[in-house]
């Protein structure tokens, strides 16, 4: 017989290719036939070699023999495929079959072969040190006459010794019978035909059939026999393995897995062996669950399944392991005196059974055995139910007790069933591995990050704290006030002016601690209350004692649950992301803040370290051991790095603590606070950082940004020797950027250019001090000291309405009384030396109408002192054009065209129109004229400002037409004075509140200013002013001619002039457009 010959005919038939075959064994059948174990090669099995079980049929000798069944196998290891040895296949047929042996060297494979197809095939595979030395088979050759019901193999191992492997031959073929697999009842195959079942794709192994639902099967078969019979069970001589060739996640390994582990859960299969120790009847079910995925792990697959799915695993486990520890709590509790407290667990779980539709004799022990998925329901329905339990409780004495010890117990299940959870989860992370890449997956969301979860332990710690409270009011004071002492986060609304101050508000630093023993500076033992007992069920004190622990595990539990939720809101982009971020932000620093007054300090520690809430141990430094506060911030600031630097400058920044803040030690901090500082200046270039930080830059040798700051603090000082004083040291601080090249910028250079026209408008401001000074010393008859002028008491605000009556006429305060009162306001900052804005200062300068000079004889100032004030007082007009045109960079356009308006309209009003009209009335010669326009208010501002201020732009000359207030009421009432006085002194300028009836009172006034300059232009102001240009213009073209030379500044700026002398003073229409364009 050339059975090599025949299986390669039939395989190559088969597959229409050349096939290459080997045989490893044979054996013969009962009905005299030959059994062979072969393997296969060919293009269309890839490159692995199956191992196939074929039946060859001869009837005679001679011929060449049939293959008549070829089926192959499933399992085939690579490793154990020789051709002579211990690792060489060999074929075992016990009574001639029809159940066939394969032996592997550490494993076996068992197979019923029937007419069309193998009834049956299964492997058994040994663990590595229990390799296979040799088998038997009983009874011997000759065959029975019947077959029997059962077909055994005997084997000998290393390790496990005799191992017997049983085939029930009757069962197997009667189900395939019944299955339409076979319709022959004989074992001896009569036919021809060879077994038509399909091929296996290359690589195929114990696990792949050929379809979804008998490969679920399959795979729950044996991660069931793995997970009761191998896992953990170093006694079993078996090797329990699974193996799955899917691309990607496994659909049908996720089901079977998931399968199983519920029904561990809720204690549905029929492998799990009921006890009556229900605490051991929990743990093995825990270890049953655990053991699940510890099978796939072991077996290589944990990247089969989904994230969900290993999330839902860990969920089974977690919830189990939850419930052995809450089953400890319920037996230590039943040790206990009857009450509503100890029966806690009991009442709830029964009401929750009932109330979804469940009623057994024994609720506790029924959920425990097959509810236990519930246990986080079980958390939630206690929840909503325990306010009303406590209220029942609360109508007597006794009853209040028992209530508050209902909390207590409350507390002591959630940390049972949460903390028992967290623990399986943090110690077996690398198990199920849920954290892995959640932004790749579907995030799951898992059972203790529920919402109500949370909620559920908000309340708790709520709750917690109210109850320490109320016991410590009753027995214990010291903790009492403590708690009383300390108002938490949230507790009131920051910005209550009338809330009350807290602990935690001190504006504490390294240098000025401020910290009162109430802040719970007291270690964890000298807290310690002494009691009566420990029994919180007797004693009160032990009672709160128990509670104040409870804080800190609830806490924890609580963080946990938000971080949780969190992350896997934002890994699935949720829109309630923010908000929930917002609410972990608010309730983190309140409840480890209350662990203060409860002498838990240390638990804040930790947990503040462990959740990275650096605003809160920075509080917790300060507030509970500024002794070794530096020791503290320094290990801190080497542990977190920049994020706790920051924050720790928040800190000072916030209690404006500046020496603190720039008392830094080392250079880092001294890079990050520097960083820290134009951070906040960028935010709020007004706000204190402009004023503080100069020092730091100076400390960095940084002048330049140094300078640029201290600019900038001088303009937005509201005190005038402040100001200088700050433009001073600005003043220092170029000079020193000068000495170092390379140092200067674009913004340094702007900052240099604005620093003059500041220090220039301080002392605008403190020569109207000395001016207004003056006047009301000499109108009271004063000797000459200044040192009588005191600021802010009651001589002095009466000082500052004679200032502001002495410089204005009786005519002016009737007319303009609205208007009057800005003015005296106006004197009052100037008298008390605040800064004014440039809008005000043009307010202050150009209203006033009665200026007398100075005499330095009987004044209270140096001769020099004198002609400045009364220079002042000349140029006033013409000096508010200027310093308009130096402010003009940083204001509104509105503001600079309301300004400017404000300016030549009073100009204008300034001189005596109609009388000048009157005198030059008839025949006047010119000289006549040009003297008369020369004595001239409007003249000698012109003058001022053209020649000796050399103003040359046409942008800061208004014709009369272009002046009148009415295009502007709206911003110079309403945006501009009239919120500004009603709001009070908000600026500490001191300003007293105007009513708002102001607004109509100031509209009227600024209508007289109108009506009287349209009664000047009726009497010709138009043409007197541009005769008055051009006199000016030609005056300063003469002092610019080469007969009079000039400077280089002003050489530069004669085109300048003449532009403004043409457009100006033009008769003709079309010029006078141009310039009234170029003025708007």
């Amino acid at each position: 017989m050339d059975i090599l010959h025949a299986l390669s005919a039939e395989a190559a038939r088969r597959f229409d290719a050349d096939v290459d075959a080997s045989v490893y064994d044979v054996a013969t059948t009962r009905s005299g036939d030959v059994c062979v174990v072969a393997g296969l090669r060919a293009p269309a099995l890839g490159a692995r070699e199956q191992l196939t079980v074929a039946v060859l049929r001869s009837r005679r000798v001679s011929t060449e023999p049939e293959v008549v069944g070829l089926w192959p196998l499933r399992y085939a290891p690579d490793a154990e495929l020789a051709q002579s040895g211990p690792g060489r296949p060999r074929l075992v047929l016990p009574e001639g079959g029809p159940a066939a042996f394969v032996v592997f060297r550490h494993a076996v494979v068992a197979l019923v072969l029937a007419a069309a197809a193998a009834a049956f095939e299964e492997a058994v595979s040994f663990r590595n040190e229990d390799a296979i030395l040799g088998v038997s088979t009983a009874p011997p050759f000759p065959y029975a006459r019947q077959e029997s019901a059962e077909s055994n193999l005997m084997l000998t191992c290393v390790g496990a010794g005799v191992l017997q492997v049983c085939v029930e031959v009757g069962k197997i073929l009667s189900a395939a019978s019944l299955a339409g697999a076979s319709a022959a009842t004989d074992t001896e195959p009569h036919g021809t035909e060879m077994g038509a079942a399909p091929w296996p794709s290359p690589g195929t192994r114990v696990g792949k059939a050929s379809s979804p639902d008998s490969l679920e099967r399959e795979y729950q078969t044996q991660i069931e026999q793995a997970v009761f019979f191998g896992v953990g069970n170093t006694h079993n001589p078996l090797s329990f393995t699974i193996t799955s060739h899917a691309a990607g996640v496994d659909p049908a390994l996720e089901t079977a897995a998931l399968r199983v582990s519920q029904s561990i859960l809720d204690n549905t299969s029929h492998f799990i062996v009921d006890r009556l120790d229900l605490g051991a009847h929990l743990n093995e079910r825990l270890r049953r669950a655990q053991a699940v995925m510890q099978f796939v792990a072991d077996s290589g697959l944990a990247a089969k399944l989904s994230r969900e799915t290993r999330v839902h695993l860990c969920a089974h486990a977690e919830k189990l392991a939850a419930a052995a520890t809450l089953w400890e709590y319920q037996n230590d509790i039943w040790a206990k005196k009857a009450g509503a407290a100890s029966q806690l667990l009991a009442n709830l779980v029964a009401s929750f059974l009932e109330s979804v539709g469940l009623q057994t004799r024994d609720s506790l022990r029924s959920f425990f055995r097959q509810h236990v998925a519930a246990v986080g329901d079980v958390l939630v329905f206690m929840h909503r139910n325990l306010p009303a339990l406590r209220r029942a409780l609360n109508g007597s004495e006794s009853g209040r007790h028992d209530s508050q010890l209902v909390s207590y117990e409350a507390n002591r299940i959630v940390v049972a069933v949460l903390q028992s959870a967290m623990m399986f989860r943090f110690q077996n992370a690398a198990l199920y591995d849920v954290d892995c890449l959640p932004e790749l997956a579907a995030a799951s969301e898992r059972w203790t990050e529920h919402p109500a979860i949370i909620d559920l332990l908000v309340q708790r710690l709520e709750g917690s704290y109210r109850l320490c409270r109320e016991i410590s009011g009753q027995h214990c004071a010291s903790v009492y006030e403590r708690i009383s002492a300390t108002t938490l986060p949230s507790d009131e609304d920051p910005g209550d002016a009338n809330r009350s101050l807290s602990i935690f508000d001190d504006a504490v630093s390294i240098s000025h601690p401020c910290l009162p023993d109430a802040a719970g500076t007291h270690s964890n033992e000298e807290a310690r209350m002494r009691l009566g007992s420990d029994d919180p069920y007797v004693s009160s004190l032990a009672l709160l004692r128990e509670t104040i622990d409870q804080i800190g595990p609830l806490a924890n539990l609580c963080f946990r649950a938000f971080v949780d939720r969190i992350t896997l809101l934002q890994a699935t982009g949720a829109s309630d992301a923010a908000e929930l971020v917002r609410r972990y932000d608010a309730a983190r620093p309140r409840y480890l803040l209350c662990l203060v007054p409860l002498a838990r300090v240390s638990v804040a520690y930790r947990l503040a370290e462990e959740y990275q809430d650096l605003a809160t141990l920075v509080t917790l430094v300060f507030t509970t051991d500024s002794g070794n506060a530096a020791m503290q911030l320094r290990r801190y600031s080497e542990r977190f790095g920049r994020p706790f630097a920051d924050t720790l400058f928040a800190y000072y920044d916030k209690r404006q603590a500046w020496a603190s803040l720039l008392d830094t030690q080392d250079a880092s901090f001294d890079v990050w606070l520097k960083e820290y500082i134009d951070q906040r200046m960028a935010a709020d270039p007004h706000g204190p950082m402009a004023q503080i930080g100069w020092i730091h830059d100076v400390k960095m040798d940084d002048f330049g940004a140094a300078a640029a700051k201290l600019a900038r603090a001088g303009r937005d000082s509201l005190d005038v020797d402040q100001a200088r004083t700050m433009l001073s040291l600005s003043k220092l601080a170029f000079h020193a950027v000068e000495c170092q090249e390379g140092s200067r910028d674009a913004d340094i250079d702007e900052a240099h250019a604005r620093l003059e026209d500041a220090l220039e408008m301080c002392q605008v401001q403190e020569n109207l001090v000395q001016y207004l000074t003056t006047v009301v010393r000499d109108s009271r008859g004063h000797a000459p000291e200044l040192t009588w002028r005191r600021r802010d008491d009651v001589s002095d605000k009466k000082a500052a309405l004679d200032a502001a009556m002495l410089t204005t006429t009786p005519e002016t305060r009737h007319d303009r009384p609205a208007l009057y009162i800005v003015y005296n306001e106006l004197v009052r900052c100037i008298w008390n030396g605040r800064t004014l804005s440039a809008e005000d200062l043009v307010d202050a300068l150009t209203f006033p109408d009665n200026t007398p000079a100075i005499d330095s004889a009987s004044a209270s100032c140096s001769a020099e002192d004198a002609e400045q004030c009364n220079a002042l007082v000349r140029e006033r007009c013409s000096l508010a054009v200027d310093i308009l045109s130096r402010a003009s960079i940083g204001l509104p356009e509105q503001t600079r065209e309301a300004a400017l308006k404000t300016i030549w309209r009073r100009v204008f009003l300034s001189d005596d129109w109609p009388a000048i009209r009157k005198r030059l009335g008839g025949n006047v010669p010119d000289s006549e004229l040009r003297a008369e326009l020369e004595q001239t208010h409007l003249h000698a501002v012109l003058e001022n400002c053209l020649i000796t201020r050399e103003l040359a732009h046409p942008d800061w000359y208004l014709l009369p037409a272009d002046a009148f207030a009415a295009d502007d009421l709206d911003y110079l009432v309403s945006t501009r004075l009239e919120p500004r006085f009603a709001s009070g002194s908000e600026d500490g300028s001191g300003w007293k509140p105007l009513s708002t009836t102001t607004a109509s009172a100031l509209q009227k006034d600024y209508g007289v200013e109108d009506s009287r300059l349209r009664a000047a232009i009726d009497c010709g102001l138009d043409n007197y002013y541009t005769e008055i240009m051009r006199t000016v213009s030609d005056q300063m073209s003469r002092c610019r001619s080469p007969a009079h030379p000039a400077d280089g500044a002003a050489s530069d700026m004669d085109a300048g002039s003449s532009s403004v002398g043409t457009e100006v003073l033009g008769y003709d229409e079309d010029e006078d457009d141009e310039m009234q364009m170029e003025s708007d």
